[in-house]
């Protein structure tokens, strides 16, 4: 099932365009062409985000935005739509609660980017995530025993789409691509109907995750203003995939056993029981036998969700796999920016290679999309990566009780300006990193441009641009 889209236009030809292209994106859109009738698709379809337009035949959308905004947390994600160059009404939106806003003639390349932005920046991917198009890195030919090794057993048990698998692994080491591995080895790359949906059990408060789980009734709780379908639901005739299920709370657990063994539950507040099909994918980083001696997992949870397990080992186990995996992310991230990257250079996937990735495939996603940022050729060399130095920690850039600071503060009686004391304090980080510039940024905690900017202010020589 993906995102919801609400879009409120009086103006026919655009929206029969505007669904067209938004449901070939893969939104699931629905269209009202006045208040009246987007009051009522609100209510029945739930939608994640709306796009509303200012001016409407019946009233003004601000109205309706209100509405929206008094359901608090259940409320969807709003985007109005305002004449070109009237930024009054754009500022009243915002002031109203909108997200943003698009000034008409609407774009609607610039309508997509919007959305997409939305969905990334505003969390509705940790509510709800749609199986990937582009291929998953995990699955891009591993070569270390170790990873083949996971491969062959999430490939034995896709032949069995109802069994739970429980994915055991570091942080950072690949647990949801390996889920979503699962989801394609089985259901197919192109089976729509099947969808992927995901739920970080950390990052949701306790009191709402059996909402987030089960869904709930209009006026089940003070907020529930309508009625809304949980991830579960969502999830039917596909995989649902509880990442760091040991932080679900102890009474969430008691009632996820309950919908395993049954594959039947109710919303809250609902009396009518739903009955779905769906595999469940659990994982952690944590040690999960600890978690059940300590109380805070329940046992038997564990063993309905452990029915299969498989292992994701660290990336510094699987060394061979560093080159496929920065390849495919280095074509991944071009292909996203639009920049024209071929490849990697021999001297990069050696300097790749060498490196220990206490943050696992994470840190080294994370490595190869800066480095398809700054690079500037048809291919990522050395010189575009942004490694983190071995022993750094050993060796922290300069800092209050450094040298330097001690001369500063023994001078009291004629101290040098503040200006003089931020440039020679930023040039000495500047040192300590070897002229490299992101590195520097990150170390004083401000944004690279910023940091650029202010390089630039100093007149200080920056050094190396990586």
């Amino acid at each position: 099932m993906n995102a919801g889209i609400l879009l409120v236009d009086d103006e026919p030809t655009f929206r029969v365009l505007a669904e067209e292209v938004l449901a070939s994106e893969g939104f699931e859109v629905r269209t009202a062409s006045n208040l009246r009738r987007a009051r009522e698709v609100w209510r029945s379809f739930s939608p994640d985000v709306v796009i509303l337009d200012r001016r409407l035949p019946d009233g003004d959308g601000i109205d309706f935005l209100k509405e929206m905004r008094a359901e608090g947390a259940g409320a969807p994600i709003v985007v109005v739509v305002t004449a070109y160059g009237d930024v009054e009404n754009a500022v009243e939106a915002l002031r109203a609660g909108a997200w943003d806003y698009l000034a008409k003639p609407v774009q609607l390349a610039d309508l997509v980017v919007k959305l997409r932005k939305v969905m990334e920046t505003r969390g509705l991917r940790d509510r709800l995530t749609i199986a990937r198009t582009h291929p998953s890195p995990l699955v891009a030919e591993p070569q270390s025993p170790s990873m083949r090794a996971a491969l062959e057993r999430l490939g034995s048990v896709a032949i069995s789409p109802l069994t739970p698998v429980f994915l055991h692994g570091p942080s950072g080491a690949g647990k949801q691509f390996a889920a979503e591995a699962l989801h394609r080895m089985t259901w197919g790359d192109t089976d729509a109907d099947a969808p992927f949906v995901e739920l970080n059990c950390a990052a949701l408060p306790d009191d709402l995750v059996e909402s987030e789980l089960f869904g709930h009734e209009k006026g089940a709780f003070t907020d529930a203003r309508t009625a809304r379908r949980g991830l579960i639901e969502m999830a039917s005739g596909g995989t649902l995939f509880l990442d760091e299920i040991t932080e679900l709370p102890i009474r969430s657990q008691a009632k996820l056993l309950k919908f395993i063994d049954s594959m039947r539950f109710r919303r809250l507040g609902g009396q009518r029981e739903i009955s779905v099909e769906l595999r469940i994918v659990a994982a952690t980083n944590q040690d999960i036998d600890e978690s059940v001696r300590s109380g805070r997992f329940r046992e038997d949870l564990y063993h309905r969700l452990a029915v299969f397990q498989v292992m994701i080992p660290p990336l510094s186990d699987r060394p061979e796999d560093i080159p496929g995996l920065a390849a495919a992310f280095a074509s991944f991230f071009a292909a996203r920016i639009k920049k024209r990257v071929q490849g990697l250079s021999a001297g990069a996937l050696r300097a790749l290679s060498a490196y220990r990735y206490p943050g696992n495939v994470r840190e080294l996603r994370n490595i190869v999309e800066r480095a398809v940022i700054l690079s500037r050729g048809a291919e990522i060399t050395e010189a575009d990566l942004v490694l983190p130095q071995e022993g750094a920690s050993s060796s922290p850039p300069p800092g209050p009780g450094d040298a330097f600071f001690q001369v500063v503060r023994a001078d009291a009686d004629d101290p040098p300006a503040l200006e003089a004391i931020e440039k020679a304090y930023v040039a000495r980080v500047l040192e300590h990193f070897e002229g490299r510039r992101m590195q520097a940024a990150q170390a004083l905690g401000i944004s690279y441009p910023t940091f650029l900017r202010r390089l630039r202010e100093m007149g200080i020589d920056s050094g190396s641009p990586s």
